[in-house]
């Protein structure tokens, strides 16, 4: 998970470095967080680099008749979430998790397979739009802080 909390950026690292099981993942597919399942954590992995794996707090979910980038979004809906929440179990809030079985029996209506990826491209171009104008913003923040820092060093 902490790739996935690192802007979804896959880590490369040698195999017997990694402390817990993992699943392999050598097709498109959504891998689809069982965890602390408010948070929200969907990575589509339209392709999946040779000897790719995650972590086995997700559930790897390909399929050739749906568009990944539709059922990413249909599963990020408020209503699934609190579907998935209200199935998850656990010792502590910070600790809930839901089975694959029911992530995989979650119900979603979905139209044409033409339509879903309409949709899905709408909403991955707008993903990344929204990326794009956030870096942008953490970089001219970034040069703020510089601007301010050297005006202050400046001042001494």
């Amino acid at each position: 998970m902490p790739a996935f909390d690192n802007n979804e950026t896959a880590e490369t690292v040698i195999g017997n470095s990694m402390n817990s099981l993992r699943k392999i993942v050598d097709r498109p597919c959504l891998l689809v967080n069982k965890l602390n399942v408010r948070k929200k954590r969907i990575w589509h992995v339209p392709r999946p680099e040779a000897n790719a794996v995650c972590s086995s707090e997700f559930v790897p979910f390909s399929s050739h008749s749906s568009d990944l980038s539709f059922i990413k979004i249909s599963l990020l809906s408020e209503r699934i979430t609190a579907y998935l929440e209200s199935c998850s179990s656990g010792s502590s809030n910070s600790q809930k998790r839901v089975t694959p079985e029911i992530i995989m029996s979650s119900e979603i209506i979905a139209p044409s397979l033409a339509e879903q990826r309409r949709i899905g491209a709408f909403f991955d171009r707008l993903d990344s739009l929204i990326t794009l104008h956030q870096r942008k913003y953490c970089g001219v923040v970034s040069w703020m802080l510089g601007v301010a820092l050297v005006r202050l060093s400046s001042e001494k």
